[in-house]
C-alpha cells in the first residue's frame, strides 16, 4: 500500500502487484470471471484497488508470452465472451499490461519475444473463426497496445526517427510481426494487423499498405479501400 494525500485528508491506496501472480493466477484473475458490462468490467477487476503496478515488470511479459503461446489452449478453458472480456481487462481497464513491454528495465530479447508471440492468437485463433473484420477485442489489440507505446514515448511526437534505439528496436519487433499477420487469409486478421499498422508510423507503413492494397483492391469496397489508404498514410483514429 502506499500512502496519498488528497485534499486535507490521507489515505492507503490500494496496490495489486501483477508479478505477485503465478502465470495460472493471471490467467484466472483476467478470464476466469462472469461477463458482465463494459460499465462494469473495472469495478470487476479492480475490488477495491487503486494501482496496478509489477515489482518484477519481466514475471507480467514472460505471462503475456506465454498466453499469446497457448492461446488456442484457452479456448478450450474459457468462452469466447470471457476471453474478450479479459483480453480488454490485460491491455485496458487501468492495467495496461503491455506498458511492461516497454519498459527498458526487462530484457529486450524478452520484450521482442513477446511481441511476436502475439502473432499466435491471430494464427490460431482469429484466422478460423467466423468473426467479422472489426468484430471484438482483437480488432483493437494492437490499437491498444500502440496507444501505450506512443504515451511512453510521447516526446517522438509519434516519430520513429526520434524513438530511442530501444524504442526502434520495439517498433520494428511490433512491425514484422504485424505483416505476419496482415499475410494471413482471414479478413479479420488482416483488418486487425491494418488498424495497428495504421497506429505504428514505421518508415515502411506506406509500402507495406499499399502492397496490400494492390493484391486486395478488387475484393474491397470504395469505402474499404479508402480505410485502407488511411491506414497507410496513418489518418486512421
Amino acid at each position: 500500500m502506499t500512502e496519498e494525500l488528497t485534499g486535507n485528508q490521507w489515505f492507503w491506496a490500494e496496490e495489486f502487484d501483477l508479478s505477485a501472480l503465478s502465470y495460472l493466477e493471471f490467467l484466472a484473475f483476467f478470464f476466469d470471471r462472469p461477463v458482465v458490462g463494459n460499465e462494469k468490467m473495472w469495478e470487476l477487476l479492480s475490488g477495491g484497488i487503486d494501482y496496478f503496478v509489477a515489482s518484477n515488470p519481466a514475471t507480467v511479459v514472460e505471462h503475456l508470452q506465454m498466453m499469446c503461446r497457448t492461446f488456442s489452449e484457452l479456448t478450450k478453458v474459457y468462452s469466447h465472451k470471457q476471453l474478450d472480456q479479459g483480453l480488454w481487462a490485460v491491455f485496458g481497464a487501468g492495467i495496461r499490461c503491455e506498458r511492461f513491454l516497454f519498459d527498458p528495465t526487462v530484457d529486450p530479447r524478452l520484450r521482442i519475444a513477446c511481441i511476436e508471440s502475439m502473432y499466435v492468437p491471430f494464427r490460431d485463433v482469429v484466422a478460423h473463426s467466423i468473426l467479422g473484420k472489426d468484430e471484438s477485442f482483437y480488432w483493437m489489440w494492437w490499437d491498444m497496445i500502440l496507444h501505450t507505446f506512443w504515451n511512453i514515448f510521447r516526446e517522438t511526437n509519434d516519430r520513429y526517427d526520434a524513438l530511442s534505439d530501444d524504442g526502434k528496436r520495439m517498433s520494428d519487433a511490433m512491425n514484422r510481426t504485424l505483416l505476419k499477420i496482415l499475410a494471413l487469409n482471414n479478413k479479420a486478421c488482416q483488418w486487425s494487423a491494418l488498424h495497428g499498422l495504421g497506429h505504428l508510423n514505421h518508415p515502411q507503413r506506406w509500402s507495406d499498405v499499399q502492397n496490400y492494397l494492390n493484391v486486395h483492391r478488387n475484393e474491397l469496397t470504395d469505402e474499404d479501400a479508402k480505410w485502407v489508404e488511411d491506414c497507410g498514410n496513418g489518418s486512421i483514429i
